[in-house]
């Protein structure tokens, strides 16, 4: 009995963040309608339906901190008004598709990286491929890593 009811609170209390969606299938397709910032934009799937996509593995500044609009800019010129593949490999408590973004094969979220204008998200993401390119970018001093001493977005969001 008391199995019975474990299995049944395990099956009613699943974490919001793992339920399903009516867009919850691994791969997504859609146009890219709005930018939000430099990890968050809408797409418009086949089925008219908008869908929030929060890119897994990056984290950009946040609105008020250095490079935050260089960071959407850049993200709005990979993808904005294009047709984009999706990776979805969850949702999120804000209800948004978490996935990794391509463009004619292209990463996008290794790409936002790769031009300095995103952190390894590493709290969320082991992708050496995205530790390498940070470290490159680093080196080159390229997009926000050309200031002296940027800030991460969630030490940012810590203040």
């Amino acid at each position: 009995m008391k199995l019975v009811l474990f299995t049944c609170f395990l099956l009613f209390n699943i974490p919001e963040a793992h339920q399903q969606s009516p867009l919850n299938t691994p791969n997504q397709n859609g146009k890219v309608v709005k930018i939000i910032d430099g990890d968050t934009f809408d797409i418009l799937t086949k089925e008219k339906k908008t869908l929030r996509v929060r890119m897994n593995g990056i984290d950009c500044p946040e609105r008020k901190q250095d490079f935050y609009q260089s960071a959407k800019n850049a993200l709005s010129g990979y993808i904005f008004n294009k047709e984009v593949k999706l990776s979805i490999t969850g949702y999120d408590r804000n209800k948004r598709a978490i996935a990794m973004v391509y463009h004619n094969g292209d990463n996008i979220n290794l790409a936002m990286i790769r031009s300095g204008f995103a952190w390894h998200f590493k709290k969320y993401s082991t992708d050496t491929s995205f530790a390498k390119a940070e470290q490159q970018a680093r080196l080159a001093r390229k997009g926000l890593w050309s200031m002296d001493h940027p800030v991460a977005p969630w030490e940012f969001r810590k203040k």
